[in-house]
């Protein structure tokens, strides 16, 4: 069975975001299929076997995809590995980072309130300039209100998110969250948080 993979009408160039998240989701892509030149030792069997797989990455132009493919190795957001015989693409701890900063574009918090206020209170460093603007612009995203150069407050749980946050910025020990029953003067932040 000949791969339909080689066949390039009307595919759409894929985007690094793209081949990311395939990979990350563990969708199987041996480097044979992709780079023509690396052995095919079992591809018959490749084929057959992963061939839901392989229709993920026929909407993609080939040539393209193999262009965008060894541009990542050479990031070190991809790798070729030989797995059970076969030489196939994976994605690296860099490429899983780089994933987890795309979720960053749709994060935001669940909008219901029970009964207790989170303050935010982070020293990141210098040293990580831009991880810390990164962080406050996220902050200011999710609708957080800035108390204070460093200190933010929302009604919302935020807990697992501001986790996330820490594990992909790589600050963990620099961000705090406090929850709390009580802030003086709560009406103002009622009000603006609509509660």
């Amino acid at each position: 069975m000949k791969s339909e993979l080689v066949k390039n009408v009307e595919k759409i160039d894929p985007r690094v975001k793209d081949v990311l998240v395939l990979l990350a989701a563990g969708t199987f892509l041996a480097a044979s299929v992709i780079f023509p030149g690396l052995p095919l030792v079992v591809k018959p069997f490749l084929e057959d076997k992963y061939e839901k797989d392989l229709k993920k990455w026929q909407k993609f132009n080939q040539w393209r995809l193999r262009a965008l493919l060894k541009k990542l190795e050479r990031g070190k957001l991809v790798e070729i590995v030989l797995s059970s015989g076969e030489q196939v693409v994976r994605i690296t701890e860099n490429g899983k980072r780089k994933v987890l900063k795309f979720d960053l574009e749709n994060i935001k918090l669940d909008q219901k309130w029970d009964g207790k206020w989170r303050l935010i209170v982070y020293d990141i460093p210098s040293t990580n300039k831009r991880e810390r603007d990164f962080f406050r612009l996220l902050l200011k995203k999710m609708k957080f209100l800035s108390l204070q150069k460093s200190v933010y407050l929302t009604p919302y749980r935020c807990e697992n998110e501001i986790e996330y946050l820490r594990q992909v910025l790589g600050v963990a020990d620099c961000i705090k969250v406090l929850k709390v029953a009580q802030i003086e003067n709560d009406f103002v932040y009622r009000q603006y948080f609509g509660i």
